[in-house]
């Protein structure tokens, strides 16, 4: 297994309870999709894989190796091996897409250098390599906020793909853009999972994109899994056990 979790509890200051004992494991090479209501924990989820929030309890394996609670330098290791999409692009607006995706070079370049735009030609070429998994190789040279926001998008993905990751979290990756900017991205995440390996784990609202992308699906409601399986099985009655009674599927073609 890539990600084990097992019995996975998370309680916000405010009391809110946001994972309610989640298990589940993804196989290397998985594209997994993790649906549910805004609030269902599918954020909170994701930030406890990569540690950017600390869990409560239970625990969280990568790779084979409990990560739940480390700290320091085992860390550093575990989160370099796992890139992470958010809805937000998250970019430098003023500076170049390639310095953006030159960034996600995690700790192998100095502030300093960064500063002045100085890298090494290697460094540079793994970059476009990139761009070009993306298909956005053109715009390397330009500033970040003159892009569209699917292109926007890209570009993060690229720069999170400098981290060589074994593992691509993405958490609701086109919730901001239009239906058929969508597809697009979402395009490039099933390019790398099938052409590079990467495990992918994507939140995401819209069944029309989970049935195309995703090899599986879990469901998440009120911070507990209450449909594991097959995006195809997802029927009318699911749909409206995991989004209400009143809820209407919208289609992005």
């Amino acid at each position: 297994m890539i990600v084990e979790v097992k019995k996975l509890h998370k309680i916000y200051n405010n009391g809110t309870h946001a994972l309610k004992g989640v298990s589940f494991s993804v196989q290397p090479g998985e594209f997994l999709v993790i649906i549910g209501l805004s609030g269902s924990g599918k954020s909170t989820l994701l930030r406890c894989i990569n540690r950017l929030i600390e869990p409560t309890s239970g625990t969280v394996k990568f790779l084979g190796k409990d990560i739940t609670h480390i700290k320091g330098e085992q860390l550093r290791r575990a989160k370099s091996q796992i890139g992470m999409v958010f809805q937000q692009f998250n970019l430098i607006r003023r500076r170049s897409v390639l310095t953006n995706v030159i960034s996600g070079k995690l700790g192998a370049i100095s502030t300093f250098d960064s500063i002045l735009e100085r890298f090494d030609k290697e460094i540079i070429d793994e970059a476009y390599r990139n761009l070009e998994t993306v298909g956005i190789t053109e715009k390397a040279r330009i500033r970040a906020d003159s892009l569209s926001g699917g292109q926007q998008q890209r570009v993060a993905i690229a720069r999170s793909l400098m981290q060589n990751p074994k593992l691509l979290l993405a958490d609701e990756p086109v919730a901001s853009l239009d239906p058929a900017t969508s597809n697009s991205v979402m395009h490039y995440f099933e390019k790398i999972n099938k052409d590079l390996g990467t495990t992918v784990i994507c939140n995401l609202h819209f069944l029309s994109l989970v049935r195309k992308y995703a090899s599986r699906v879990i469901a998440l409601k009120a911070g507990e899994i209450i449909y594991e399986g097959l995006p195809g099985e997802i029927n009318e009655t699911w749909f409206r056990t995991i989004y209400g009674e009143e809820a209407e599927e919208v289609e992005i073609r």
